[in-house]
């Protein structure tokens, strides 16, 4: 009864998943674990970036991007949303003042000449005349066809951002996959979290520019309702990386298993 005490597990559920970067060419290997209303995402190491894990916990209300490299990580939480944004919109205000200040200065420049610099000041910074487009909702299409993907059976969705198809996936129902009706609802509060996160950040940034961030992790499971056994990603036209499930398998986690390393240093965010 003390060892349960002091070690308080819970039965949970591990996705492995092969991802393949088609620039760098070799596959890799990342982790989903899920637990109630905890879910944790390894990170492989990119061209970009280093080895990490992304955390997020529902009963806080909060993500944790954690950097093994660096031996730290940053939480991001509704508060700290709202302080970035914050931050943000000064920058943002401050570049829109300086852009009147250029606008006001060009007056006084002959035409041609002031034609000749505000077309090099829209191609260096596209986004600084404040009525940038905003960045376009995703479609989410069912396609009708279906296939055997990794062993499940699937329909095809094609994402598409401004008639442009960004993404492919193929989805299998929830209850096809072990575990994954369970642990629905915690990638639908994380895809919901993440959504109001960055819509926050964009705001901020008022017309400076498209929307802030990207696509979460979960992007589309609603519209979809299944578990994403492949997802191909787009860029141009080209095929740019491929996740595809491997495995899926009950495991007993360790609450511990979803906090940051100990010993590793918090970091903040926005601009030091």
């Amino acid at each position: 009864m003390l060892i349960l005490l002091a070690s308080p597990l819970a039965a949970g559920v591990v996705y492995e998943i092969e991802v393949t970067d088609h620039a760098a060419g070799e596959p890799s290997t990342t982790e989903l674990a899920a637990e109630g209303k905890m879910l944790k995402m390894s990170i492989a190491p990119g061209r970009t970036s280093g080895r990490g894990e992304m955390i997020f916990r529902g009963d806080r209300r909060e993500m944790v991007v954690v950097d093994h490299d660096d031996k730290s990580y940053v939480v991001m939480d509704e508060a700290t949303a709202k302080q970035l944004a914050d931050q943000l919109g000064g920058v943002s205000d401050q570049m829109k003042e300086a852009m009147k200040r250029v606008e006001e200065q060009l007056k006084n420049v002959p035409e041609d000449q002031r034609a000749m610099v505000e077309k090099m000041l829209k191609e260096r910074m596209p986004n600084m005349g404040g009525n940038a487009p905003s960045r376009p909702a995703n479609e989410y299409k069912r396609t009708g066809q279906r296939a055997t993907k990794a062993g499940y059976p699937c329909v095809r969705y094609d994402v598409l951002r401004g008639g442009e198809k960004v993404r492919e996936m193929w989805v299998t129902d929830w209850d096809n996959v072990e575990g994954a009706r369970e642990v629905r609802e915690a990638m639908l509060d994380m895809a919901d979290f993440f959504e109001q996160i960055m819509s926050s950040l964009s705001e901020s940034l008022g017309g400076l520019g498209p929307a802030f961030g990207g696509d979460s992790p979960f992007d589309g499971l609603r519209e979809m309702d299944g578990f994403p056994v492949v997802v191909r990603e787009f860029d141009g036209g080209e095929l740019e990386s491929e996740s595809t499930l491997r495995s899926a398998r009950r495991r007993t986690l360790d609450p511990a298993d979803f906090e940051p390393p100990a010993g590793y240093k918090r970091r903040s965010m926005g601009p030091q």
